[in-house]
Parts: C-alpha cells; sequence; structure tokens
C-alpha cells in the first residue's frame, strides 16, 4: 500500500477507534476487533460490522443481544483490520481494496461460516457489485436475514408511537433491505408505520461525500424537508435504517418535535433490549469538555490519550463555527 494511502487510512481507522473506545471498554465487547491468535471452532453465521458502526456501539450491542436471542452459533467481528476495502476505492486505490477485501474474506472463511451477514451497506456494495463475490460467499444484510428468522423472536413489549422510516432507494439492494426493515417495523405491537417516502439524491446511503456533492446547504434542505413531512404526519420516532445515515440525522432531534433512532433500537426495545445511543446523546450535547468528562473512563480504560480523545470529540460532536 503507498504510504500516503496507508497514512491516510490509518488516520481514519484510528478515530473510528477512538470514538468505539470512548463508548466502551474491552470487558463490554462481544466482537472481535482483531483476528484471534489461536485456532477457530467453526461458526453457522459470521456477523460481519464493517467499520464505522463501531462509532455508534449502541447499534452493535443490540444486533447481538438479538443474535443471541436467536440462539445462532455466530462470530461478530469488525473494525479497521477486517475493512472491506471501500476506503481504498474511494480513493481510487483498488490494488489495497482488493488486497483489504481478500485479508478480511480470508478471516471470513477460518470460521468456515454457512452465511455472513453483512450490516454495511458500503462493505455489501463493495463485495456485491464492485468484486462480484456473491458467488464466493452466501451474503445477506442484516435487515433480510432478521426478517427470514422473525418467526423465532417473540416480542415481550409494545412501541406505541408513530414511526417514520428514513430508507433509500434506486438499486435492488437497496429496496430489498429497506422492505425488509419495513416489514419489521411493522411487526413491532403498538408501532404505526408512516411511510413518508424517500429522495433518490439521498444515494445510497447517507454520507458526508453525498452532502459534500449536493453541498452542505442543499442536503440540510432535503433532510429538513423529510423532517417536516414527519411533522404533518404526526411521527414521534424519526427512524434511520443505515449507521451512516444516524450519523448524519441524529443531530436534527434538537429541532424537531420527536426522537431520531436506529430501527433496531425498536426492534431490541421490543424484545427488551436497550443500550444508550451514546453517540446521539454526545451529538446532542456538542459541548467537548462534558463529553470528554463522561467519557474520561473509557478513554483510560482503553489507554486513549488525552489530547487523542479530545481531538476525534471535537472533530465527531463539537459544535462546528463559521
Amino acid at each position: 500500500m503507498k504510504r500516503k494511502n496507508r497514512s491516510k487510512y490509518g488516520k481514519f481507522f484510528r478515530e473510528v477507534e477512538v470514538v468505539h473506545g470512548l463508548q466502551s471498554t474491552a470487558q463490554d465487547r462481544e466482537w472481535l476487533l482483531s483476528p484471534p491468535k489461536d485456532g477457530v471452532e467453526q461458526t453457522d453465521v459470521v456477523l460481519y460490522l464493517g467499520c464505522n458502526v463501531l462509532r455508534t456501539s449502541h447499534m452493535i450491542r443490540t444486533i447481538v443481544g438479538i443474535f443471541k436471542l436467536l440462539n445462532l452459533n455466530f462470530v461478530t467481528m469488525g473494525g479497521g483490520v477486517y475493512c472491506c476495502g471501500n476506503q481504498a476505492f474511494q480513493n481510487n486505490d483498488e490494488q489495497s481494496g482488493q488486497a483489504m477485501a481478500a485479508s478480511t474474506v480470508r478471516n471470513f472463511q477460518k470460521f468456515q461460516p454457512e452465511r455472513v451477514v453483512m450490516w454495511c451497506p458500503s462493505c455489501i456494495y463493495y463485495y456485491d457489485d464492485m468484486m462480484q463475490m456473491r458467488e464466493t460467499l452466501s451474503i445477506q444484510h442484516v435487515t433480510e436475514f432478521l426478517l427470514e428468522n422473525l418467526d423465532r423472536l417473540e416480542f415481550q413489549y409494545e412501541v406505541k408511537a408513530n414511526v417514520a422510516l428514513h430508507y433509500h432507494t434506486g438499486r435492488w439492494l437497496s429496496d430489498a433491505e429497506a422492505k425488509s426493515a419495513q416489514e419489521l417495523l411493522s411487526r413491532i405491537p403498538g408501532l404505526n408505520l408512516i411511510d413518508i417516502g424517500t429522495d433518490p439524491r439521498f444515494g445510497r446511503h447517507c454520507t458526508e461525500g453525498v452532502q459534500a456533492g449536493m453541498g452542505p446547504q442543499n442536503w440540510d434542505s432535503m433532510a429538513s424537508e423529510f423532517f417536516q413531512k414527519a411533522v404533518e404526519a404526526d411521527v414521534d420516532i424519526y427512524s434511520n435504517l443505515y449507521h451512516g445515515c444516524h450519523r448524519m440525522l441524529c443531530g436534527y432531534e434538537n429541532d424537531f418535535p420527536f426522537k431520531v433512532e436506529h430501527y433496531l433500537t425498536l426492534v431490541g426495545r421490543a424484545l427488551g433490549i436497550e443500550h444508550e445511543d451514546l453517540f446521539k446523546k454526545h451529538m446532542l450535547m456538542g459541548d467537548v469538555d462534558t463529553i470528554m468528562l463522561e467519557t474520561s473512563p473509557c478513554a483510560v480504560a482503553n489507554g486513549i490519550p488525552e489530547e487523542e480523545a479530545r481531538a476525534a470529540i471535537q472533530n465527531s460532536f463539537g459544535k462546528k463555527t463559521g
């Protein structure tokens, strides 16, 4: 890998690692951040998280809890070591992307899984569209997998709320994932799902790249339009499908009279699984010093230097000026 790109990717992965380390400790984690050093046992399912979801650790805890209720033989992995290669692909570094992807696939194959259940839309796009690995790997997005296994789950609680789902369209995978998420939500007792539509300009999923391409003001205007539609539809919860969307949209909760929550938070809630959304909490808080104080125990436990923690918090949650 070229030195310039290695440095670029290293900075990206390290910030993900630091934000993750400010939300969880090693004792909290039931997922692999690096390949096991010893031999591994065969597992039926690899739950593949990708990289960026580590910024929203409550989602990982929720999906792991749901998989445990399904009584699956599974292993969960994610983080920079398990990158799908999309970071390199986005920087026109195809050789590095191919190498990253091949390394991650080898780590999947160590467990001899019957299926790889993928969390991240970028990962599944890269493996499917760019590398055409659907014939090599039996891959499926987590929404589709959960819907397929829904009869093995028993909802314990009602979620009495009007819910609008933010979803994406324009590709068959996006449409299938949106349909699965809508079906999952519609099965939750007490939940009233309201479709307020979407806009193809959102792209495959919400990213800073899509936002930059449109222009931040245009993107904000488009997003705000759908939040206003949710207000008019008397929505209690504006839900989102992908973790990237959640990171970019949860801050709007300060400006509208409803909650912004990931769809799996609602599924988990109906099953009795609830984990605090620390990413959203810190995004809404926006005060670096307060977040530093709150996350200090995790930072110390993970050996994160104070200046590195402050830089990651400022970049992720600090109020932008100018």
